[in-house]
């Protein structure tokens, strides 16, 4: 709501009122009636909600609210010249961009002051699909980072003749930090030999952005990506992989019927939470029930319809307990379950089958093949799962599992859910509680569906390295940049094949252990002894790290690190220990394409650098097109302060390849203006343009941008986020595209000729070619036929949903392991020692001795970087309290307030 006058209202411009609800009554003179009346204002809103319409965002007026108590309502008029006792009129260009606080990349507006070029506030982009207008604590905060007196304004780096770690630093250029830094790297490079390929190390512990950086290392021919992930999301990753070799969980929270947390995190603690909230929130109203599974009384467990406080690391047997249900309750999907289980896949094992008669999962062979012995050996195989079997492994009591079940089945095929952190990150084996959690959504036939449970890359835009054809060397999507072939094993070490992402924590081990470097070379192996530069981006390895001392270590060992420098505009522990450190901006100051799967549709934001754009709107021009944002920080007051994607261009065009001589020059040369590096906006019209046709056609059939030389860059410049499609359902059953002599699957064309189809599973592969040694017998999974239907299916080998997961148990000699299980007996327990808890309550021999779970987020905390968050520290220091059960409490004699003294005993190492 706001008041929008036709004609001056009493004294002074014209201008905007926004977000006041004023009463009836309050306005008196003649004027203000008159203006009212004329106006789109009301007393009466719709709601509390507000933001101007996009045509007034780069010239809008509002009344700033902190002088309007200057006297409030009873001054006349807005300030002028004539009139200096009115209310000040706040002049605003409001430009959009996405947070980056996590993961979610809700979506932002700057609110600059024309007067000032400063951001007086950030608020939220009601044109972003997934945030829809919303922010969190961390969203707001991008004011107080932007501005923070402590963050760096310009490059520094280790004073000559000190060590690292001293705190010796001076002042430098980013010309001479890129061309030393630039300089190392084209010494290490042009050796041209493998070992060249993995010394340099990009460690990235947030992203946030979808496939740019990854993009510029495949240019520089290195496998050098490197990412947190082992000490994060990996075990929530796993069993998605192992179902349907998808990344992540995504789910359709706004219109499930039954809303199942297995932490409390979609909804108040960690990835993508402001905007799960808000749907969770919209499928409540709509009669959805909340299930909370957590041992913590958390937000979300407090609001819930039924709280699950399981023992830690036992979810899987409440998992299976449904499954045992749903089984022999006839309670099966059976349609779906035949359709897109890998059943067929399990039943033609005899192998497999054997060793389950063996093991006692079941008692006998199935008698034939078909779908229903299938689903007999599934009866029995559960049958363990009872419910006095769960209320005593999980401590959970019976009346609240059969409550749960009844919501279960109530929910039918609309059911959501996420794996992630949780159960999967604090217990030894969490991973099995997502690879159980899935068979209870999918028996019931809730994937995909309305309401449902999906998977990420059906709803994720990753673009952001696909600007190849503003390039002269990279071609449309990159189709020019060569194939880096190599492994790194100190990012991939033979002895994890089935971890799921590098196993980075264990870096400074690898480098520094002589005797297994050695191991692998005997073996053949070009294993790297040290790295010529490490590269950490928003990572705090130090800090977040359970051996930070060791990781000091390594990072003041020159020999081992021989250059190291972190793009970061704030302090850290890490930081302190590096030889450069190069600020690069937060939020509002740097450009990124960010997509998440949120919600079942493909949106996606644009992270600019807001001072930039609002000086460019303003008739400002950079003198260097290649460091625009670096000239717009410098001249609104930031300091100089750039961006990842300009820092990378100029490098690999200017300074790693210098004279073009290793092929890297040309992948980063403009093809519209040879002789220099690409730009934003080049870089960025190809990037959308070329992978976004219905975003493509908008901007170049609006009036607005279709005469621009960039329409699709200065589109997503206007509206920061943008959704290619919406309500994607049952993307499994999209078919493939056929022709007389092709067929078409996942945009990619295959001759008819090199195609073939399994009579027994109705799996489609095509000739793999270049990546013929990813799959045994060199071809391609591309589809699968189901019912004479030719259609894309799962991401996963079969094209199918993997119950079974063949190559765990035949190649990777994991049988055991290959099914959704639990251990059933203390006997299990021993032999299964990786599914089972390190706090199972099996371990749990002391008296008054407690599982101690310290692994949950705070909806407030910016993962290691809220230092550049004062408030937000500062709230999130507030946590000392030992949050115990009030009955245990009581029990021991406990009061709030009180003194206690806690012993902590790790299960694993036996470190007290």
């Amino acid at each position: 709501m706001y008041l929008d006058s036709r004609r001056s209202f009493l004294k002074g411009a014209a201008f905007t009122v926004a977000g006041a609800a004023i009463a009836k009554g309050v306005f008196t003179t003649d004027a203000v009636a008159g203006s009212i009346s004329e106006s789109k204002f009301t007393n009466t809103p719709d709601s509390l909600s507000f933001y101007p319409p996009l045509d007034q965002w780069e010239d809008f007026k509002e009344l700033d609210g902190a002088d309007w108590k200057r006297g409030g309502i009873g001054r006349h008029g807005v300030e002028s010249e004539d009139n200096p006792d009115g209310i000040k009129v706040n002049d605003f260009m409001i430009v959009p961009t996405a947070c980056s606080n996590c993961e979610a990349s809700c979506g932002l507006t700057a609110w600059v002051d024309k007067k000032t070029f400063t951001v007086k506030k950030y608020m939220g982009n009601p044109l972003h699909p997934g945030s829809r207008g919303r922010n969190c604590a961390k969203g707001y905060a991008t004011q107080s980072q932007m501005y923070d007196p402590d963050r760096l304004a310009f490059p520094i780096k280790r004073a000559p003749g000190s060590k690292r770690g001293e705190g010796k630093w001076v002042r430098t250029t980013w010309d001479e930090a890129m061309s030393t830094i630039g300089k190392k790297m084209n010494d290490t490079l042009k050796t041209g030999d493998e070992l060249s390929r993995k010394s340099i190390m990009f460690h990235v512990g947030r992203p946030n952005e979808n496939g740019f950086t990854g993009n510029v290392w495949r240019t520089f021919k290195q496998d050098c990506f490197n990412s947190h992930t082992n000490i994060c999301s990996s075990g929530g990753r796993t069993p998605t992989i192992q179902w349907v070799n998808d990344d992540r969980t995504s789910p359709d929270w706004a219109n499930a019927k039954l809303v199942f947390l297995n932490s409390s995190h979609a909804a108040d603690a960690g990835h993508y939470f402001q905007q799960s909230a808000g749907f969770i929130a919209d499928a409540r109203k709509k009669g959805a029930k909340l299930v909370v599974m957590d041992p913590r009384l958390s937000n979300s467990a407090g609001i819930a319809d039924l709280w699950i406080a399981a023992w830690p690391g036992t979810e899987p047997a409440i998992y299976l307990h449904l499954v045992n249900r749903i089984l022999n309750e006839d309670k099966v999907d059976k349609k779906f379950v035949k359709k897109w289980f890998n059943w067929e896949v399990m039943m033609n094992n005899q192998k497999y089958l054997q060793f389950m008669v063996d093991k006692g999962y079941i008692s006998k062979v199935p008698k034939d093949r078909s779908f229903d012995s299938y689903l007999n050996m599934l009866k029995e195989l559960y049958s363990p799962y009872t419910l006095d079997f769960t209320v005593k492994e999980t401590h959970v009591p019976a009346y609240k599992l059969e409550e749960l079940y009844d919501m279960f089945i109530w929910a039918g095929d609309a059911i959501s859910s996420y794996f992630w952190r949780a159960a999967a990150a604090g217990n030894r084996g969490g991973w099995m509680s997502g690879r159980t959690g899935y068979l209870a959504i999918a028996l019931r036939g809730a994937i995909g569906t309305v309401g449902g449970t999906f998977f990420h890359h059906w709803h994720v835009i990753s673009v952001a390295g696909k600007g190849g054809s503003a390039t002269v060397g990279q071609g449309k999507r990159g189709k020019d940049i060569p194939k880096v072939g190599v492994w790194n094993e100190l990012s991939w070490p033979p002895e994890w094949p089935l971890s799921t992402y590098e196993m980075s924590f264990l870096l400074p081990h690898l480098l520094t252990d002589v005797e297994w470097q050695e191991k692998w070379k005997k073996r053949g192996l070009n294993v790297p002894q040290k790295l010529s530069v490490w590269i950490p981006r928003m990572y705090n390895p130090v800090w977040i790290n359970p051996d930070g001392f060791r990781w000091l270590e390594v990072l003041k060992d020159e020999k081992k690190m021989e250059l190291t420098f972190n793009l970061s505009p704030v302090w850290s522990e890490t930081n302190w220990h590096v030889d450069y450190v190069l600020p690069v901006g937060l939020a509002g100051e740097r450009h990124d394409q960010h997509s998440e799967a949120t919600m079942p549709a493909r949106w996606t934001s644009f992270r600019q650098p807001v001072m930039r754009v609002a000086l460019e709107k303003s008739g400002w021009k950079a003198s260097n097109p290649n460091r625009a944002t670096l000239e717009a920080h410098i001249k609104a007051g930031l300091g100089e302060v750039w961006e990842e994607n300009e820092f990378w261009f100029e490098m690999g065009f200017r300074y790693v390849d210098p004279d073009g001589s290793l092929g890297i020059r040309k992948m980063w040369e403009s093809k519209r203006h040879p002789g220099r590096a690409v730009t934003i906006p080049e870089w960025y019209d190809a990037a959308f343009g070329d992978n976004l046709p219905n975003l493509k056609k908008t901007a170049t059939t609006d009036t607005r941008y279709r005469n621009a030389e960039y329409p699709v860059y200065e589109y997503m410049r206007d509206h920061g986020a943008w959704m290619e499609e919406n309500n994607i359902y049952h993307a499994q059953e999209r078919e493939i595209k056929e022709d007389e002599h092709s067929l078409v699957s996942h945009g990619h064309r295959y001759d008819k000729h090199h195609v073939e189809i399994d009579k027994t599973t109705g799996v489609i592969t095509a000739e793999a070619h270049g990546d013929a040694w990813k799959y045994k017998d060199g071809k391609k999974p591309i589809g699968i036929e189901v019912d004479g239907k030719k259609m894309e299916g799962f991401a996963s080998l079969d094209k199918k949903m993997d119950f079974f997961s063949e190559w765990m148990a035949d190649e990777w000699k994991w049988p055991e392991y290959a099914i959704p299980f639990y251990p059933r007996n203390e006997k299990e327990k021993e032999e299964m020692v990786h599914i089972v808890s390190h706090v199972n309550h099996k371990y749990m021999k002391e008296e008054n001795s407690y599982a101690l779970n310290t692994v949950f987020r705070l909806p407030y905390n910016i993962h290691t970087r809220s230092a550049n968050s004062k408030h937000l520290m500062e709230i999130s220091q507030n946590h000392d309290p030992v949050w115990i059960n009030t009955d245990d409490a009581k029990r021991q004699g406990f009061k709030r307030g009180d003194a206690i003294r806690v012993r902590i005993v790790d299960s694993v190492s036996g470190l007290e």
